[in-house]
Order: structure tokens, then sequence, then C-alpha cells
């Protein structure tokens, strides 16, 4: 039992031992946790608030924390000392925030402020902590001093009630709020507001001016409130507000209203105004009446003057015009113009539709009992015409021509048909004003359609018959045919209403509904062929000057020695030997086959039908830059190239070397931008010309064809093997060469 107890004994003993040890080990570990870090506290509180508002904060290195602090009414601040202290006196280090100074750093600890409070009582401080090593102690302190400034609002004539006025000094910061209400029978006109240094007059509307916000309402309470940093003068003007009467002047048909120029209008209290009315032709004013307030006056053709009350207004009156000026108002007031045919002079009115010419036997007026012949036809053979309206007073009908009369008003008028597709329509004793009015249709196709070449620079064309016009349903052959040194570009093609451009190089162009053929030959002459034409044809073209100005300036240069593929089948297991390559893929696959010398600049495009963005977009631009191709308006890259122009960008890639004199010459080379590529490519083996002795510089160059002379150019005679396509057969006349091209050798 005694053995047993002392053991018990010694196990609790062992346990109070242990338990100091066990807590100091907690403590050790929390200081662990802390041994690196700054403890934030801000001093002298007690004219700003702190948010978060706990004594302290400690930021952890690479760490940091945002402290808002708002200043107290009346308060400005003038700078914000940081002080950062280490374990030893000498390790403390002291900046200082102002208005020209947001961002300090001491002790490898960053101050930095969001903005200096202007206008403001509330900034943000941004404390950072960075690789700092042991604890640090950071204290902040923000010294500021108090400031009010001067307010008021004022009205000099007493003819608007103002509110806000608190006494000759307002504290910094302090929320505000002025108002002005005029008296009745005025409203607000502006307010002359001065705040600080700035003046301003404000004249309509709400509005965030300058921290301020000013609500605007002339006939109730106007308001300038916010807080105030500044001197705030607000000065308020008012105006009486002007009493208005209605002015009314309506006019019959065949009466114009110059004056007013609103048939409805307001005239100021004691104003006069202007009246006058003019006829059109075939009418007269026969009279006119004045309703003001609950009085009456009257004129009528032939008088001078006008009785209103009092007043004796005169009237002014000749052949087509009459005027006044009414007395000073103070009413309501409507005048009531009436009008009447003018015997002599009936008015006779004709309206044109779309493509119509109607043409009368007289001139705007007839007398009454007169005869009116109206002669209607359209202005192209391709259209008809559609409709014809006729109206008599104020009656009216419609008719198509074809129907041979119209009937107005219980009567009928003939209608002719004269042939070539003109009427005409008689109108016989006529008593009240006529007006015809006609429409037209397309008609689809003219006996005899027009040919038509528009001037197009630097080149000549041509078509396959002499006359400028052709049967309806003939075919016709244009011929584009590029001036020396120049090359089609683009065609377009008018027929009838429908218009469409294509590129030269195009098969086919579809214009409207119909698709006819193009071609263009070795010579970069373009074939146009158009059949079965019944509407009018106009042609023409565009050419550019194929001939570069500026020289290679070998910042590319072509990597012979590379052994990459630089020609790729397609997802379908073809290679399409037979296939064009347009401009872009061209410029493409010889960029990468280039060492390149050049910085590229990547913020604009050279030409304007390549724009940034666009696949082929950085490769164009450098051979442009480095003299490879031309640097003109535009570059066409979905345009297939030709024999000549791949060729000439070879040429340049070798640094345009000299040509040997004894070098091959063609008969369709002579003089043309290329000449002495081609010399030099056919010298050096790369390409070869026709049986006939001509080289096709304007022919558009095959896949097959491309892979053969990049072989050549490159020298590659061995490896490529394993590649194969479904349209390449090992008899292909150029299944070398597509392997060659097609593989990493």
């Amino acid at each position: 039992m005694k053995r047993s107890c002392k053991r018990l004994l010694a196990l609790v003993l062992s346990a109070l031992v242990m338990l100091p040890s066990a807590a100091f080990a907690a403590d050790s570990e929390v200081e662990q946790e802390q041994k690196d870090g700054v403890t934030v506290k801000f001093t002298q509180t007690s004219s700003f608030t702190v948010d978060p508002e706990e004594a302290s904060a400690f930021i952890q290195p690479n760490e940091k924390q945002d402290f808002k602090i708002t200043l107290d009414e009346g308060r400005r601040l003038d700078k914000i000392t940081f002080t950062v202290k280490g374990s030893l006196p000498e390790q403390q280090e002291e900046v200082t925030l102002d208005s020209t100074h947001l961002e300090a750093t001491a002790k490898d600890v960053t101050i930095q402020m969001n903005a200096w409070p202007e206008r403001s009582r509330s900034f943000v401080l941004t404390v950072s902590a960075g690789a700092i090593s042991g604890l640090m102690d950071a204290g902040i302190s923000c010294q500021s001093t108090f400031e009010d400034y001067n307010m008021r609002i004022h009205e000099e004539t007493g003819n608007a009630r103002v509110n806000g006025n608190e006494g000759s000094k307002v504290a910094r910061g302090k929320k505000i709020s002025l108002s002005a209400v005029p008296e009745d029978g005025y409203r607000l006109n502006s307010l002359i507001i001065q705040y600080g240094t700035i003046k301003e007059t404000l004249t309509a509307g709400n509005a965030n001016w300058n921290g301020l916000n000013v609500t605007w309402n002339a006939e109730g309470e106007s308001t300038v409130s916010g807080e105030l940093y500044a001197d705030l003068d607000v000065q308020v003007v008012v105006e009486e507000i002007p009493i208005v009467y209605k002015l009314t002047v309506n006019v019959s048909d065949g009466l114009v209203l110059e004056r007013p120029s609103s048939s409805v209008t307001s005239v100021g209290q004691g104003y006069t105004s202007e009246v006058r009315v003019s006829t059109r032709p075939g009418y007269i004013i026969s009279d006119f009446t004045v309703a003001y307030g609950k009085s009456y006056a009257s004129w009528a053709t032939g008088q001078t003057f006008l009785t209103m009350g009092n007043d004796r207004v005169q009237v002014h009156e000749n052949a087509d015009e009459v005027w006044f000026f009414l007395p000073e108002m103070y009413v309501d007031t409507a005048v009531t113009f009436a009008s009447t045919y003018d015997q002599n002079n009936i008015p006779i009115e004709t309206e044109e539709g779309s493509r119509i010419n109607i043409d009368t036997n007289c001139g705007d007026t007839v007398a009454r009992g007169d005869d009116v012949e109206f002669y209607v036809s359209t202005t192209s053979d391709r259209y008809s015409v559609e409709k014809i309206t006729l109206t008599i007073g104020n009656s009216s009908s419609s008719v198509k021509p074809s129907a041979g009369e119209i009937r107005v008003n219980n009567k009928n008028y003939e209608i002719e048909d004269l042939g070539g597709g003109e009427y005409v329509v008689y109108v016989g004793n006529v008593t009240e004003p006529v007006k015809l009015y006609a429409t037209s249709s397309s008609s689809g196709s003219v006996s005899r359609p027009t040919l038509t070449i528009s001037s197009s620079s630097r080149m000549t064309i041509t078509k396959s018959v002499s006359s400028s016009r052709i049967d309806a349903g003939d075919d016709v052959i244009f011929y584009f045919t590029p001036d020396r040194n120049y090359q089609i570009d683009e065609i377009t093609v008018k027929i009838g209403d429908n218009s469409r451009t294509v590129g030269a190089e195009k098969t086919s162009i579809r214009v409207g509904s119909t698709t006819y053929q193009m071609s263009r030959n070795s010579n970069g002459v373009v074939s146009l062929y158009l059949t079965n034409i019944n509407e009018n044809v106009t042609v023409s073209g565009r050419a550019y000057y194929s001939t570069d100005s500026v020289a290679p300036t070998n910042t590319i240069r072509l990597n012979t020695s590379t052994r990459s593929a630089f020609m790729n089948g397609y997802s379908d297991g073809t290679f399409r030997p037979e296939n064009y390559m347009t401009r872009a893929e061209a410029v493409v696959m010889l960029y990468r086959m280039c060492t390149v010398n050049i910085e590229n600049d990547y913020t604009t495009s050279v030409y304007r039908d390549v724009p940034l963005g666009m696949w082929c977009t950085q490769e164009v631009n450098a051979f442009a830059r480095a003299g490879i191709i031309d640097q003109t308006t535009y570059f066409y890259p979905d345009q297939y190239i030709t024999r000549g122009e791949l060729t000439e960008m070879l040429y340049r890639l070798s640094g345009s070397p000299s040509v040997s004199s004894s070098a091959t010459r063609f008969s369709d080379v002579s003089g043309t931008s290329n000449s002495n590529a081609i010399r030099y490519a056919t010298s050096a083996g790369w390409i070869n010309g026709y049986p006939d002795g001509t080289f096709r510089p304007y022919a558009y160059i095959a896949r097959s064809e491309v892979a053969t002379m990049m072989t050549r150019v490159l020298n590659r005679s061995s490896g490529g093997g394993g590649i194969s396509y479904k349209d390449v057969p090992y008899t292909y006349w150029a299944y070398r060469y597509i392997q060659l091209a097609s593989s990493y050798i």
C-alpha cells in the first residue's frame, strides 16, 4: 500500500513539473509566429478617426493593410509623419507625407496615400511591409490645423427668398445647403458662384459642380449643397416671367404663310408681330379676319386698312402678297386668310415620280375654259409608265395608261398612247386647279442596249463589236489591255441597275442574277464575255504600276540551307497540284524560309487591304519594308500570284544580283518590270520558259510549279521520302519535287 502511494505521488509531481514547460512552449510558438513583422499604431487621434478602430495592427512581411482616415470637421491636413523603429535606438527612421509626396519608405516599410484630401475629409493610407526581419514598431501621426470659410447666398433685387446663411464662418468639411426661391412672377435666370478661386455662371440643369451639388428649378427652389472646402459666394439672378399671348395664323389652299414662320407662335405682352401671306400661282387672297380676345375685324381685297378697336392698321397688298403689323398684343389673337381661284390664272401642276418626265402645252397657269395636254414618258427605255393620277379641284383618280381614259368628278378624260412608251392626257375646259402625277416600273429590257466604256487610266478597253449599241439578246466581249509596266487590278461591270467589281484574277463575275465568264492571258489582257444582253452595259477597270521604285534592303534574305518543309498538303490527303497560289500564300511561304534582320512595326499596316490582325499581316509588312514587294496602296492578298511576280520576289530575296548579258531572252519579257529577275532565274536554272520562246510572266503559277521552282532554288535533290498525296501519283511530272517540298530533308 505504501509503495503504491509513493508511486502515485511521483507521477503527480512529474506532471506538475511538466506544466510550466508546456505553457512556456506555447508562448514560444506565439513569439515564433510573430518574430517578423511590424506593429502599426496611430498617435494624436483627437482630430481624426481611423477605420479599422483597433488600437494597433500587426502586418507580416510582404503583406499590407489599408486604413481609412476621416478628419474632423474644420481640420485641414498639413502632413503625416511615419516613424519605424527596430529593436535598437539607432534602428529608427522617420519619413513625411505631404500634398506633393504621397508615398515614402522607412526601414523597408512603405506608407502610401490614395490622394491628398484637398476637397475631402477622408483618405486611405496603405502600409506595406517588405521582406523585413525581426519585430518593428511603426507610428503614424496626422498633423492638421483648424480652418473655416466665409459663405453667403444673396439676391440683389429682393425678388427671391434665400436661405442657408449661417453666419460669417463655416468649419472646413461641414455640410452646407443654400437655397433660393423666386417670388411670384419671377424665375431663376442664373447662379453666379465663386468657390475659392473658381468663378462660373450656371444657367440651367442639375450638376455636380466642383464637388458641390447644384439642383435647378427655374420657378421653384434651387439649391447648392455639399461639404465646404473654400470660401463660397452664391449670387442669385432672377428675371421677371414675361407674359405672352398666342398668335394663330390659318391660311387656305393656294396660300403660303411667310410671317410668322409658324402658324402658332407666342408674342410677348405689348409686342407687335408682322403677318405676311403670299399666293401660289392661280390663287388670290379674297379676305381675312382677325379675332382678338372677344373682338373681330375683317379685311377684303382692295382695302388699305383694318380697324382693330382704337387702332387703325395699315394693310399692304400687291399681286401675290398681303402683309400688315398687328398692334401691341394684350390678348390671344387669330388671323384667318381665305383664297379663291384667279380665273385668269388657274394653276396647272405636275409631279414626276421616279424616272418619269411630264411636259405640258401650257405654263403654270391657264385661263378659265382653256384646254391642257399632259405628255407623260419615262427617262429611260428600260422603264415604262406604270400609273397616272389626275386631280381636278379636290377630287382625284388613278389608272394604268393602257386604260385609255381616266374619270374624275363624273367626267372622262382621254389618255392617248403615242407609241414608244409615251402618253398624252387631255383635260379640256379647265375651271379648277389641275394636277397630274405619274409613276414608272422596270420594263426588264431595252430593244437596243448601249455599250459604254468608262475612262480608265493605264489601260485600253476595247470590245468585239464596233457599234455602241447591240440588239437585245446579243453577245459582246470586252478586252482590258494594260499599258506597258502595268497590270490590271480589277474590273467593274454595270448591267442595268446592277453593278459588280472583281479582281482581274477571277474567272467569272456575277452581275445581278447572271454569271459571266472572264479570263486573263499571259500578256495580262483580261477578257470579259457578256452573253444575252438585254440591258445597257458600262465597263471600267483599274491598273497598277508594277515596277518597284524601292530597292531591296537586304534585311531579309533567302536561307538556301533550310531543311524544313515549305509546302503542305490539305486535310483530305490531297496536294491539289494544279491549284494556283495566292499572293499572300506566296509571301508567307517565302518568309518562313528567310533569315530576317528587320525590326517589324506591329502598330501600322502598309496596305489598306492587309489590316492589322490578318493572318498574313506580319509577313507582308516585313517584305514591304524590306523592299521585297512594292509599297503601293493595295496588296491584293487573295489575287493569284503570277510567274513574273514570284520570280521577282525570289530575285530580290537573293540580293538582286547582276544579270549576264548572255542570259536567255524571251519575246514577251523585254521591257517588263520583271525582265532582270526572269533572265537571272532562267540562267540559274530556277524556272524555264516555253517552247514557243515565251515566258508568260502574267500567267498564274500552279502549286506544282511552285514546288518545282523552290526545290531548284534551294538546290534540293535528295531525301524527302515517305510523303504521298492521293492526287499526286508516282507518274505525275512533279511527283519528286512535291515530295522534296513537303518533307524535312
